[in-house]
């Protein structure tokens, strides 16, 4: 059975939906849709300080729906932010999330769901474009 009558769509969706319930159990929430918000916060994070090629593979490895949240609302100028210090990355996911989560902790969840569901080819990739106190934040390899 299908949800939308498409395959690739509905592959998506499941494919994200496993995504998100690895960041809720991971974050210990109650609910997908706080999953979703904790995971753009910090994708969006990411996505903004890499270099655009290097977001743009990091963003092939995503599931279809999961790349759809990830590009929304990115304009490519002026990327990659610099944000260089731990303090600072986490400053952006906080905002993002309106400082309902410790933003270390959210970092930490979907890195570890990233590193789990991606190449280690491409994790490694995103690692070292990253500064040392930025990279902290991933699980060791």
């Amino acid at each position: 059975m299908t949800t939308t009558g498409l395959r690739t769509f509905d592959h998506s969706l499941a494919t994200t939906q496993d995504w998100l319930s690895d960041v809720k159990e991971e974050m210990h929430l109650d609910d997908s849709q706080t999953a979703m918000e904790v995971a753009r916060a910090v994708l969006h994070t990411l996505r903004d300080r890499l270099t655009i090629e290097q977001a743009a593979y990091f963003a092939a490895q995503l599931p279809m729906l999961l790349q759809g949240l990830y590009y929304h609302e990115w304009t490519p100028k002026g990327k990659p932010e610099k944000i260089r210090s731990r303090d600072e990355f986490l400053a952006r996911i906080s905002d993002k999330l309106l400082d309902r989560f410790d933003p270390a902790v959210a970092a930490e969840a979907v890195f570890r769901v990233v590193q789990r569901r991606m190449s280690a080819g491409e994790v490694d990739d995103v690692k070292s474009m990253l500064p040392a106190e930025i990279r902290s934040l991933w699980p060791a390899s």
